[in-house]
């Protein structure tokens, strides 16, 4: 069975300044450096290609224990990406929670069994990262990831 653990939460905000203030300076999380950003709708508006700079006021890490394994993922909400990038479900419109799976071929048939409702993004918005978003009964929103290498 595909084992999952809890990897980051994501939250979002119209204001990434106060955003970024509030978890950087009045609870003290370090701010990781950011991951490769690859193109999203936010990104290619604004012209980004390599997803460094321009992203930072679109996307923040912050550790939360472990850098690696535990981060707080600080967004900038958009409220339309599902209709801009062709999706059912908005990941970026009131945050989710992410778990880490080294299968995810492996949890999406076992979400197919369980009659279980996902959207396979791939690899979307960290390059190397395979996403599907799902909401559990209660409507929230979760996000489940693999790291996955380049192909050579």
């Amino acid at each position: 069975m595909a084992y999952l653990r809890l990897h980051h939460v994501n939250v979002t905000s119209d204001d990434m300044h106060s955003l970024s203030d509030f978890y950087r300076d009045a609870l003290g999380l370090p701010l990781l450096p950011s991951p490769k950003m690859i193109a999203t709708t936010h990104a290619a508006d604004a012209g980004v290609t390599d997803g460094n700079a321009e992203w930072e006021e679109g996307a923040r890490f912050f550790e939360a224990g472990d850098p690696e394994e535990l981060q707080v993922h600080a967004t900038r909400r958009q409220a339309y990406l599902a209709l801009q990038e062709g999706h059912s479900v908005n990941p970026l419109v009131g945050g989710h929670f992410a778990f880490r799976t080294d299968d995810i071929e492996a949890i999406k048939a076992r979400l197919t069994e369980h009659n279980i409702p996902f959207d396979d993004w791939g690899i979307w918005s960290v390059e190397g990262w395979h996403q599907i978003f799902l909401t559990d009964p209660a409507g929230n929103m979760i996000e489940i990831h693999q790291v996955k290498e380049p192909k050579a």
